[in-house]
């Protein structure tokens, strides 16, 4: 026990702390009843009890026994054993979690820690269908642990996990009530009922459970089909020629091995002609479950319309044709998840304790013992086991680390020395183990990610991580790094139930500015690859067309070279013939010049001579 302050005070901030026993875990099914007992020391008889929850504050607390009832709790105190009782009524899954049981004094009060889980009451997951016909028995198997070897085992109707065991039509303490029967082999850890003398009222749901001294009873819900016994096992077209022979397989229902043997002939079968008293008609290989007629020497009256044993149908015609015998009318359909294991029981009759058992794939009796995956001469076969109880009269067979690929039809086989051998069919379906919920999750290296991992309430005070593997069985606690890829699983359960666990699948990616993924890369070089070709023929194109433009550019510079040229020539020649001329004129000019000058000189000396 613990103090914490007086319940009368609003002030308090601290959740109490478990006493040095530590806490007591109760359990209740959703929609049930709950009792929490909270035993006192001697002298607080007379003290205020109470019942809070979360931090236990004044606001807190539920129930007093001041008020003996508050809405869905209630108080009890039993001064004389020193206990007061809670009682929790309509439980809901958010009921679950720390309760604290109060005794009020001088001080700080004394409390008490409660752990409440609220389980769901309905069951389960998996179900195991059978299918079975009215009068006739069926053998449900349900398997358990080993630490449940002793613990009470219990069959009861309909779906309700609360009140199974209280309700049980058979337990293991009493193994034989009316048409149930229970019987429990420890050594295969299986125990099975049978239900014989079925009515169509046994079709439902029942649940097979097994007790535990804390915490939930174990349960396997079966769901039981009782089909009305119709008029045909089976409806054949059958071919004869005439004079020869044929032969009707008539099998009937074990429940009627006492019955009379007919093959009578008709439209109906309630009025058709006995044809045993012939004597073409001839009876033979009669067994448990069966047995044949053969039709000698043919005749074209012969065809028509026959009916036999239970009701099989068959048409006899001609040309003829053959037939095909299948198994079986009644099957068992079980289910299962992937990497999980699954018992298929299979019951016999008592006169076949000594015979062969077997277990094969298909639905091909013909080919069943000889293709068989496993038999009673070597029962340990890979994933296949095979017990046989004798007492009981049923051997099962348990597949492990079931795959996908498992489903599909299968038969068990009890050889019989003459005459056909026994066979009941199962269907079995094996579904993917995955996922409450599965996501894709993508990052950078170098970033931070975060796993967001829902779980059920009742979990919040289990261990709680995430690991790193393909398989949820064997994964690995992981340091983030650049090969953080891959699949990761998150759970609050040990036990891997359904429901109880997430998978995330992780891509890491680089930078975008360090990089481009390889498919990136792959499809770069591809496509410049294939555009090289292209790119090679443009740059020549582009540097015919350059060299062309530098030619024709060359060539009209060349010819403006010669033209100035040219024109310079002319120039300079110009310039000569002007200098020329210009020498010339002026010559003339000094020439005309001189001539006047001796003129006038002339003209002077003239007059002066005269």
């Amino acid at each position: 026990m613990k103090t914490t302050t007086p319940l009368v005070s609003e002030e308090l901030t601290e959740a109490p702390v478990s006493s040095a026993a530590g806490s007591i875990q109760v359990f209740g099914y959703e929609g049930g009843d709950v009792n929490l007992s909270c035993p006192y020391d001697r002298g607080f008889e007379g003290r205020q009890k109470y019942l809070c929850n979360n931090n236990c504050r004044y606001a807190d607390v539920l129930i007093t026994t001041s008020q003996g009832s508050s809405g869905k709790y209630s108080i009890h105190d039993d001064k004389t054993t020193r206990v007061f009782t809670v009682t929790i009524s309509a439980l809901r899954l958010h009921d679950a979690g720390k309760y604290w049981c109060g005794v009020t004094r001088i001080g700080k009060d004394i409390s008490i820690e409660r752990k409440l889980e609220v389980k769901a009451d309905r069951c389960c997951d998996t179900v195991n269908k059978i299918q079975s016909t009215e009068e006739g028995s069926v053998t449900i198997s349900c398997s358990y642990d080993s630490q449940s070897v002793d613990k009470l085992k219990f069959f009861c109707r309909g779906n309700r996990s609360s009140t199974c065991r209280q309700q049980a039509v058979i337990t293991s303490s009493n193994t034989q009530n009316g048409r149930f029967r229970l019987s429990d082999d420890r050594k295969s850890r299986i125990f099975t009922v049978t239900i014989s003398s079925l009515t169509l009222k046994d079709s439902g749901s029942y649940l097979c459970g097994v007790q535990r001294i804390s915490g939930f009873d174990v349960f396997y819900t079966v769901e039981l089909e009782v089909k009305a016994e119709s008029c045909c096992a089976k409806s054949q077209n059958m071919s004869g020629v005439m004079e020869h022979s044929v032969t009707f397989l008539c099998p009937y229902a074990p429940q009627h091995p006492n019955d009379t043997m007919f093959l009578c002939k008709g439209d109906r079968a309630s009025n058709c002609t006995n044809m045993m008293d012939q004597s073409r008609f001839i009876l033979i290989n009669v067994s448990s479950s069966s047995f044949s007629v053969t039709v000698t020497k043919l005749e074209a009256g012969d065809a028509g319309t026959y009916w036999c044993g239970s009701g099989p149908e068959a048409m006899l015609e001609t040309p003829p044709a053959s037939s095909f015998y299948r198994c079986c009318d009644t099957v068992n359909k079980i289910q299962s998840t992937e990497e999980g294991s699954v018992t298929i029981s299979c019951s016999y009759d008592s006169q076949s304790v000594d015979k062969l058992k077997f277990f094969c794939r298909g639905n091909r009796p013909s080919t069943c013992r000889q293709q068989a995956v496993i038999n009673s001469s070597n029962t340990q076969d890979g994933r296949f086991r095979l017990s046989d109880d004798r007492k009981s009269r049923i051997f099962t067979v348990t597949i492990s680390t079931l795959t996908l690929k498992d489903s599909g039809s299968y038969l068990c086989g009890v050889q019989r020395i003459s005459g056909f051998d026994v066979f009941s069919a199962v269907e079995l379906e094996v579904k993917e183990w995955c996922c409450v919920e599965s996501k894709n999750v993508s990052f950078i290296v170098g970033r931070a990610v975060t796993f967001q991992c829902p779980y059920p309430r009742h979990h919040r005070n289990n261990m709680m991580f995430l690991c790193k593997g393909d398989q949820r069985s064997n994964c690995t606690y992981m340091t983030y790094q650049a090969e953080d890829s891959g699949t990761y699983w998150c759970r609050s359960d040990p036990e891997w139930s359904v429901g109880n666990y997430t998978q995330f699948h992780l891509t890491v990616d680089e930078e975008e500015q360090r990089g481009v993924s390889e498919e990136s890369v792959i499809k770069a070089l591809y496509w410049l690859f294939a555009a090289l070709p292209v790119l090679l023929l443009i740059l020549i194109i582009i540097l015919v067309k350059v060299c062309k433009t530098k030619r024709r550019q060359l060539t009209a510079v060349d010819m403006n070279t010669s033209k100035l040229e040219a024109v310079d020539a002319q120039d300079v020649t110009s310039e000569e013939d002007m200098y020329n001329n210009h020498a010339m004129f002026s010559q003339q000019k000094r020439t005309q010049r001189t001539e006047s000058l001796s003129g006038d000189a002339d003209e002077y000396t003239a007059i002066y001579e005269n």
